[in-house]
C-alpha cells in the first residue's frame, strides 16, 4: 500500500505539471492552422473537452498574464540586416548564483523585464518569485514566505512594485473561492497581505495594473466548446479592496461581455480603457472587446478584417501590447481558407481609437514583440526557433539568430534594441536566456 500510494502521488503530480504547462508561443495557432477547415469545429470540441476534463480532474489550469503594456525606450535601434544564425547552443553564465531552491521556474510561470538591469520571474508550480538587478548575472529569491500556498498569479509593475494573487482553486475541493492579495513596494524585500477578492466561483488567470492603485483580476469560470466564462474584479486602492465589475454572459445586452469564444488575458492602457482579445474557432469573426469605464461595460471594437477575409472568419487575436500611451499592436490570424493561415499585424497610433491592418507576418510566425511602432521581433517555431527582426513595422523581416530551447519558446521580451530575455522550455523545466546583441547570441542565465 505505501508503494501504491507513493506511485499514485507521483503520477498525479506528473499529470498536474503536464496540464499546467503553457504551450510555446504560437502553438495553438499552429495546431488550429494545420487542421483542414472541415475539422476545425471538431478540433475545438475535442480541445475544449480535454481542457474541461483536466480542469475538473487535476485542477491545474493557470495562464500567465502577459505584461506587455510597459513602456520602454527605443535607442540605438539596428536595421533589419540579414545575419548568420548562431549554433543554437547558449553560453553558460559563469557568475550565476540563485538563492533558494535550484528549480524556481516550474510551470506555469512568467517573467517581466523592467529595463536592462532589472527583471522578475515567477514559477507558480513551485510558488517562487525571483528578481535580478544586475542584468541577470545573479538572481535573488524574493518569495513571500508568509503567502498562502496555492495557485499563484503575479504581476510586476516596475522595479519595486509587484502583486501576488493566491487561490485554492481550481481542484482543491474546498468551497473557498477567495483570492488572497499580497503586495511589495520595495522590490520583494518585504511583502504585505493587503486584501482579498471575495470571488464566488472560478480561479484567477491573470492580473493587470496600470499604476500603483488601479488594477484588475481576471477570473476564469470554465467553459465548453465555443464559450469561455470570465469575470473581472477591480481595485482602485492598490489591491486592498476588490469588487466584481463585470462577468461574461449570454444575455446579448449592450455593454455585456459575451460568453462565446475563448478569451485571452486582458490588457489595460489606463484606469478606464482596456481590451479583451480572443479567438472564435467556430467562426463569427474576430473577438476583440473594449471597455472605457474600467471593465464595467464592454463593446465590440469593430475592427475591419484584412482584405479577402470574410466576416465569419475562423480567427484569433494575440500579441496585444502597447509600447507607449498611444502606440500598440496585435496580430490577427485567420484560418478560414482551409489552407495556409493568414497572419496580419494591426497597429494603432491613437491609443486604440482605431486599428489599421498592415503587413502579413512571415510563414510559421504567429506572435510579435515590438518596442515601438517600427522595431520588433518574431519567432519561427518550425525553424529552430529562428528569431526574425523588423525595423519598418513588419514590412520586411530578416533572421538575426535562433533562441536555444529544445521544446519551444514560452515568452520573449526586449527592453532595448539589444537587450532581451526569452523563456525556453526543457524536459525538466523552463529556462531564462538573455541576449545583449539583439538576438544574435544568447546566454543561459537560469536552467532547471
Amino acid at each position: 500500500m505505501p508503494e501504491q500510494q507513493d506511485f499514485d502521488a507521483r503520477l498525479k503530480a506528473y499529470l498536474a505539471r503536464a496540464a499546467a504547462t503553457r504551450p510555446p508561443l504560437g502553438m495553438n495557432a499552429r495546431i488550429i492552422g494545420g487542421a483542414p477547415r472541415r475539422s476545425v469545429w471538431a478540433l475545438q470540441v475535442i480541445a475544449a473537452a480535454a481542457v474541461l476534463v483536466l480542469a475538473i480532474g487535476l485542477g491545474i489550469i493557470l495562464q500567465r498574464a502577459r505584461q506587455s503594456n510597459s513602456i520602454v525606450p527605443a535607442v540605438g535601434l539596428p536595421t533589419a540586416t540579414a545575419l548568420a544564425s548562431p549554433s543554437g547552443k547558449p553560453t553558460a553564465s559563469p557568475t550565476l548564483t540563485v538563492s533558494g531552491t535550484p528549480n524556481p521556474l516550474r510551470p506555469p510561470d512568467s517573467m517581466h523585464a523592467i529595463n536592462t538591469t532589472t527583471a522578475w520571474a515567477a514559477g507558480s508550480g513551485t510558488n517562487q518569485i525571483i528578481r535580478t538587478t544586475d542584468g541577470g548575472a545573479h538572481w535573488d529569491d524574493v518569495t513571500p514566505t508568509s503567502a498562502r500556498a496555492g495557485n499563484w498569479i503575479t504581476y510586476f509593475l516596475d522595479a519595486n512594485n509587484a502583486w501576488l494573487a493566491s487561490s485554492l482553486q481550481p481542484g482543491s475541493g474546498s468551497p473557498d473561492f477567495s483570492v488572497e492579495i499580497y503586495r511589495t513596494t520595495d522590490g520583494g524585500r518585504t511583502w504585505q497581505h493587503v486584501g482579498q477578492a471575495a470571488a464566488d466561483q472560478g480561479w484567477p488567470a491573470s492580473m493587470d495594473f496600470v499604476d500603483r492603485t488601479h488594477g484588475w483580476l481576471f477570473m476564469r469560470l470554465g467553459g465548453a466548446a465555443g464559450s469561455d466564462g470570465a469575470a473581472f474584479y477591480g481595485t482602485v486602492d492598490g489591491g486592498s479592496t476588490w469588487s466584481k465589475v463585470s462577468e461574461a454572459d449570454t444575455s446579448g445586452n449592450p455593454g455585456h461581455l459575451p460568453l462565446r469564444c475563448s478569451k485571452s488575458a486582458p490588457v489595460f492602457l489606463n484606469g478606464a480603457t482596456g481590451w479583451v482579445p480572443g479567438g472564435c474557432n467556430a467562426g463569427g469573426g474576430p473577438f476583440f472587446y473594449v471597455t472605457h469605464d474600467g471593465g464595467r461595460t464592454w463593446s465590440d471594437a469593430g475592427i475591419a478584417l484584412p482584405a479577402g477575409v470574410t466576416g465569419n472568419c475562423i480567427c484569433s487575436i494575440v500579441s496585444l501590447s502597447f509600447s507607449d500611451s498611444r502606440t500598440g499592436v496585435f496580430v490577427l490570424t485567420d484560418y478560414s481558407s482551409g489552407g495556409s493561415a493568414q497572419t496580419v499585424i494591426y497597429a494603432t497610433s491613437d491609443a486604440g481609437t482605431s486599428w489599421q491592418s498592415g503587413p502579413s507576418l512571415p510563414p510559421q510566425t504567429y506572435e510579435v514583440y515590438f518596442i515601438d511602432r517600427a522595431h520588433g521581433w518574431t519567432i519561427n517555431g518550425k525553424g529552430n526557433n529562428s528569431l526574425l527582426f523588423t525595423s519598418d513595422g513588419g514590412q520586411h523581416w530578416s533572421t538575426v539568430g535562433s533562441i536555444p530551447s529544445t521544446q519551444g519558446v514560452m515568452d520573449l521580451q526586449f527592453v532595448s534594441a539589444s537587450v532581451g530575455w526569452a523563456m525556453g522550455s526543457e524536459p525538466t523545466g523552463n529556462t531564462l536566456i538573455k541576449t545583449s546583441d539583439g538576438g544574435r547570441t544568447w546566454t543561459m542565465q537560469l536552467s532547471p
